[in-house]
């Protein structure tokens, strides 16, 4: 099963979203940094594990390159620089919403994707439906994330024909 690595922004819209269940039906394995899983309060990150994300640490030879990740990528915060790492180190997915963190994964040869992403697929793997994906994103922006207006048009378009 692919591994996609979360950051701390999409675990949120997930929440926001009541999106949590659904998405864990697809067929990729969900990691969450462990200092992520610390973080998080809405949701809780044991929450998160209870209901089968998996949880991923680092090293102390690779707190060494977080920090190194640091001193060249000021804006993402050190836990996303994490969640980076990890992907970097698992070859795979880093899903985010965070645009300076997309930005640092793209100079290291990360590939990234994001809340789109994964709607799509729940969609597409007939997860939900288009019209309760678009409820799902109306209350990912009710709540107040911010998200391409563009983007977000197309699937209401899409979505709710």
């Amino acid at each position: 099963m692919k591994k996609l690595i979360l950051d701390t922004s999409i675990c949120i819209d997930l929440y926001k979203g009541k999106l949590l269940k659904a998405v864990l039906q697809l067929s990729y394995e969900f990691v969450l940094p462990d200092v992520i899983i610390a973080e998080l309060k809405g949701p809780a990150g044991e929450l998160l594990l209870k209901l089968g994300f998996t949880e991923e640490g680092t090293s102390g030879e690779e707190t060494q390159n977080i920090f190194s990740l640091r001193n060249t990528y000021k804006e993402p915060s050190l836990n996303d620089l994490v969640a980076l790492l990890l992907a970097k180190r698992n070859s795979c997915y880093l899903i985010t919403g965070d645009n300076a963190l997309r930005n640092a994964a793209k100079q290291e040869g990360v590939a990234t994707h994001g809340i789109f992403f994964l709607l799509d697929e729940i969609v597409k793997c007939n997860i939900l439906r288009g019209r309760q994906a678009a409820d799902a994103l109306e209350e990912i922006i009710a709540e107040g994330s911010w998200l391409p207006k563009k983007e977000c048009e197309e699937r209401f378009k899409k979505w709710r024909r």
